[in-house]
């Protein structure tokens, strides 16, 4: 007979395994809040038309990359759930091995499911890094309509600007 203990020993220790793509799953939604609501707030001062037409090209391509970053972070969510619901499926294989020891059925697909949640884990967390190249290029590009500060900026802050002068 199976004892809970036996299973709770099977997948205690890797239960930490899942909390931490909890946090992965909350780093993830914060910076999707956080590029949403930076969206929309750039949506509004773009709708509100009273800007001459260098910062109305400047906030036209800060809503596009905006909505670039606020689509990268929800498929990095979105990865990053698959990840986690994997990841508890690999620990109910785990108990599951316990309670039928050598399947290979489950054995197999505890395997599948462990390493596939991993994997999405470091497909999402790529896909972070790429949102935050486009963070890179926003920083840069919010000095474009203001020419005033891009010539102290350096590292290529206002490039346009800084061309059209020379």
């Amino acid at each position: 007979m199976v004892q809970l203990s036996d299973v709770l020993k099977a997948i205690g220790p890797n239960a930490s395994i899942v909390f931490a793509a909890w946090i992965f799953m909350g780093f993830l939604q914060q910076r999707y809040d956080a590029a949403l609501g930076r969206y929309q707030q750039a949506v509004g001062d773009y709708r509100s038309e009273g800007h001459d037409i260098g910062r109305a090209d400047n906030l036209r391509a800060q809503v596009l990359a905006y909505r670039r970053r606020c689509r990268l972070m929800s498929r990095a969510s979105l990865i990053g759930l698959v990840a986690a619901i994997l990841l508890i499926s690999a620990l109910i294989f785990g108990a599951l091995d316990v309670i039928v020891p050598r399947s290979t059925a489950i054995t197999v697909l505890g395997i599948a499911t462990a390493i596939g949640g991993f994997v999405l884990v470091i497909v999402a967390a790529i896909v972070v890094i790429v949102e935050g190249a486009v963070v890179i290029r926003q920083i840069d590009d919010e000095l474009r309509d203001v020419p005033n500060l891009t010539d102290g900026a350096g590292g290529g802050a206002g490039n346009d600007v800084g061309n059209a002068r020379a």
